[in-house]
């Protein structure tokens, strides 16, 4: 994945379910936390309903997915 953007979490945000974030190899923990404090620095409480999960069945996919209530 190239570097980790807002503009991940927004199109996160405009779909439906989620995104899947393909990445490299032992790397979706670190992606996964540089997306959480770009969500906290953006000071957007909208992106507050998406979570970071990675995939079960492939682990160097992360999904952000939408979570709604």
């Amino acid at each position: 994945m190239p570097s980790a953007s807002l503009n991940i979490l927004y199109e996160a945000l405009g779909s439906p379910f989620g995104v899947v974030v393909a990445c490299d190899s032992g790397t979706t923990d670190k992606v996964r936390q540089k997306l959480y404090n770009l969500r906290k620095e953006s000071g957007d409480q909208d992106l507050d309903c998406l979570k970071f999960v990675q995939s079960p069945s492939n682990p160097s996919h992360l999904w952000i997915v939408k979570v709604t209530k």
